[in-house]
C-alpha cells in the first residue's frame, strides 16, 4: 500500500515552481527503489505487510512486524538500501567518466545524496536504526533507543540552527528546514512510543516462540522496592525475561515473569514489586 503524506503535494508544487522538477522526479524514483530494497531484504527474513508513505523529505517503509526483528536482522535491513544507493552511485560515476552524459551525472548525484542522507544517525532515517542497532549490542533496547533519540534530537536542532542562519543570510533552504522539523518530530514520537513498543513486544513473543519453537531467556535480579514501570524499562526486546526479586539482604523472595509485569500494570498501575507480591499472595492465598 502506498500512502501520500498531505504535505507532499504542496511541497512538490513549490519545487516545480522553482525549477527542480527533473531532479525531483529522478530522486523520487530512486527513493522508491531504496524502500523497495528494504522491503525485499525484510521479506527475505520473513517479514510481511508493508506501507510506503511518500513524505516531503523522501519515503518511509513501514513493515507490520519489523519490531520483532533481531538486532542483526534490523541492522542488515537498515544498511541494505543505503549500500545499494552508494553502489549505484559508484556505477553511474564510472559510466560518466567513460561517457560524460548528463543523465549519468544526475543518477550519480541522486544516488550518492540519498545514500549518504539516509545514513545520518537520526530518526526516522536508516542511520537512526543503524545506530540503535549498534548500541543494542551493548545496552538494553530501551536505553539504546533513548540514546539514539537524543542524538537524533541534537542533530535536528543543529539543522534548525543552520536553516535559520541561512535564512537570515538570504539563502533560505526549504528542504533543510523540513528535514530538521521532520527529524525532531519523529524523534519525539519515537521517545513517546518506546514503552508501548516494549509492552507490544512482550505480547508478540508468544507468537514468535510458537513460530520458531524456541526463544532465548534472560534472567536478572531486581530489588523488591522497584516499581513495575522501572522493571518494564529493563526488559530485553528479543528475549524472554525472568526477574529474581531480592530483599535488602540480596535473598531471593520471589520469581516474576515479564507477562506478569504487564498484567500488574493493567490491574494495579505502577506499584512496587513488594506491593505486587502482597496483592498476589492475597489473591492466591
Amino acid at each position: 500500500m502506498i500512502k501520500i503524506n498531505k504535505y507532499f503535494i504542496p511541497y512538490l508544487l513549490i519545487l516545480f515552481y522553482i525549477g527542480y522538477e527533473k531532479k525531483l522526479l529522478f530522486s523520487l524514483a530512486i527513493v522508491i527503489l531504496h524502500e523497495g530494497v528494504h522491503y525485499l531484504v525484510a521479506r527475505y527474513f520473513g517479514f510481511a505487510g508493508f506501507q510506503i508513505e511518500i513524505l516531503p523529505v523522501g519515503t518511509v517503509l513501514k513493515l507490520r512486524d519489523i519490531d520483532e526483528a533481531s538486532t542483526k536482522e534490523e541492522l542488515i535491513i537498515s544498511l541494505s538500501a543505503p549500500l545499494i544507493n552508494l553502489i549505484l552511485a559508484a556505477v553511474f560515476y564510472i559510466l560518466f567518466t567513460i561517457k560524460p552524459l548528463n543523465i549519468y551525472l544526475l543518477l550519480y548525484e541522486c544516488n550518492l545524496i540519498i545514500g549518504l542522507f539516509n545514513l545520518i544517525p537520526a530518526y526516522p532515517l536508516d542511520g537512526g536504526r543503524i545506530i540503535r542497532g549498534i548500541l543494542n549490542y551493548k545496552y538494553i533496547y530501551k536505553k539504546a533507543n533513548l540514546i539514539t533519540v537524543y542524538i537524533s534530537l541534537i542533530l535536528g536542532i543543529f539543522l534548525i540552527f543552520i536553516y535559520l542562519f541561512l535564512f537570515f543570510a538570504g539563502k533560505s533552504n526549504i528542504s533543510l528546514g523540513l528535514i530538521a522539523l521532520f527529524i525532531i518530530i519523529s524523534s519525539i514520537k519515537e521517545r513517546e512510543r518506546i514503552t508501548y513498543i516494549i509492552m507490544g513486544d512482550i505480547i508478540k513473543k508468544k507468537n514468535k516462540f510458537l513460530k520458531r519453537g524456541y526463544i532465548e531467556n534472560r534472567s536478572i535480579s531486581v530489588s523488591y522496592k522497584s516499581t513495575l514501570v522501572s522493571i518494564l524499562s529493563i526488559v530485553e526486546k528479543n528475549k524472554y525475561n525472568i526477574f529474581y526479586v531480592l530483599d535488602n539482604e540480596m535473598k531471593v523472595i520471589d520469581l516474576i515473569f515479564e507477562q506478569e509485569i504487564i498484567e500488574g500494570l493493567k490491574l494495579y498501575g505502577n506499584i512496587t514489586l513488594e506491593e505486587f507480591m502482597d496483592v498476589q499472595d492475597k489473591n492466591y492465598g
